[in-house]
């Protein structure tokens, strides 16, 4: 369970703490900041919970490209970019993953305290 005004250990930086004034109103736009662009636009934007489960998912698959193509670089790439060229790829991809892979923990310490503030109940992915 996470306390409310407090930040809990991995808690987003960019996020007031969870029970807060400021967290509700900062979290949607938090949360806008993290998926694809099309989503400032669309329904999800009202429905804060639904945005955060989204995003998991989103994070996931991510975090599975990231992964996937650092493995298959130098098979897919070898043959038309330098080694040096493929190391580089190589390194922004887990970059990327490593981004997804803390972005998809603070996703759940975020859908966690929405469910707390929602009073909702559905079993959240522990990844």
């Amino acid at each position: 369970m996470i306390n409310t005004g407090r930040k809990p250990p991995g808690w987003p930086r960019e996020l007031p703490p969870p029970g807060t004034a400021e967290f509700e109103a900062r979290v949607v736009p938090w949360l806008l900041d993290q998926g694809p662009p099309d989503l400032r636009t669309g329904l999800l934007r009202t429905l804060p919970l639904a945005l955060a489960r989204y995003l998991a998912h989103y994070t996931e698959g991510c975090l599975a490209a990231a992964r996937k193509s650092y493995g298959q670089a130098r098979v897919e790439l070898g043959g038309v970019l330098t080694p040096a060229e493929v190391v580089g790829a190589q390194q922004v991809f887990e970059a990327q993953g490593a981004r997804f892979l803390q972005l998809q923990r603070e996703l759940v310490l975020v859908e966690a305290a929405l469910l707390g503030s929602s009073g909702a109940n559905y079993p959240v992915d522990n990844g």
